[in-house]
This record gives C-alpha cells, structure tokens and sequence, in this order.
C-alpha cells in the first residue's frame, strides 16, 4: 500500500505536465477513485489510509488537512511528510494504472467527480446513509472493493461482447 500523498504527487505531476489545474477536491477524487478501481482489481486498497464519507463525498483526511489552504483554488505545491516532499510511486505498472485513471477522470472538475462518488448504490452512498449523520464515518474496505470489483467485472463483460 501507498501513502495518499504519494499518489496525490504523481496525479499533481499528471496535471502539471498536461498543462492543467487541479484543486483539493477533484485531487481527493482521483485519489479515491484510483484506490477504488485498484482494490476492484486487486482485492487489496492502493492506499494505507482509510476513506471517510463527508458530505461532498468521500474523503482522504491527511490529503484534505495538506490542502484544505486551497480552497477551491488550484494547488501549487506539492504533499509533504514532515518538510520533505513524498516521491510518487516508481512502479511502473503502478504508474500505467494511474495514468489510466487520469485519461478516464482527469477530463472532469472536483463538483463532477464529487457528485458521481454520490451515486445511489456507491461506497459512499452506502456509508453516508449507514452512519445516519454521523460526520467522517469511514467507509468499509470490502465496500469500496465489491463496489469497484462489480463495476470492472461490468466492464470486462462489456469489453468481451464488444
């Protein structure tokens, strides 16, 4: 597993490098949807961090307490762990799994994404509903991984009707 942080940087450096902005809330976004899909695979979380359902969704705290300066504007550094900024994952078939995650979800703001990971049925939908108000109630692992897992073996089935 990856520190959130460490796929924040590598999605931060995505941005940069296709000319585009990113803000706290599409960053948590995509952090949570690359986790997602990694655990739908993998069986496993991508992060070592548990995700929490907020009310604009779900939430990554050590990436919203790095960011939350930014507001909804966009940021300008990168994540750090005590002063030193934190590497993003030299896998290269890590990597390739994030790059697809940003061809897929780069193309949309922080309010797309937000109101997609509140779909009916979604890990966080689940949570928000279960935790009847509760604020920052973590999202179950095997919740987020039968979510992501349905949807790729969707996906899979799709590809092989094609």
């Amino acid at each position: 597993m990856y520190s959130p942080k460490a796929i924040a940087n590598y999605f931060l450096d995505l941005a940069r490098a296709s000319g585009q902005g990113i803000t706290p809330m599409k960053l948590q976004k995509l952090v949570y949807y690359a986790n997602g899909w990694y655990a739908g695979y993998t069986g496993q979380p991508l992060i070592d961090e548990a995700v929490e359902a907020w009310p604009y969704g779900p939430v990554i705290p050590s990436l919203y307490h790095e960011f939350k300066r930014y507001g909804s504007a966009e940021i300008d550094s990168k994540a750090a762990e005590d002063g030193n900024e934190v590497p993003p994952p030299a896998d290269t078939e890590l990597r390739q799994f994030l790059d697809n995650v940003w061809k897929q979800y780069g193309q949309f703001t922080g309010i797309r994404l937000s109101e997609m990971t509140h779909a009916l049925g979604s890990p966080w939908d689940l949570t928000w509903k279960a935790a009847a108000g509760v604020r920052n109630a973590g999202i179950p692992v095997e919740t987020i991984v039968r979510h992501f897992k349905q949807a790729a073996d969707t996906a899979q089935q799709r590809t092989h009707q094609s």
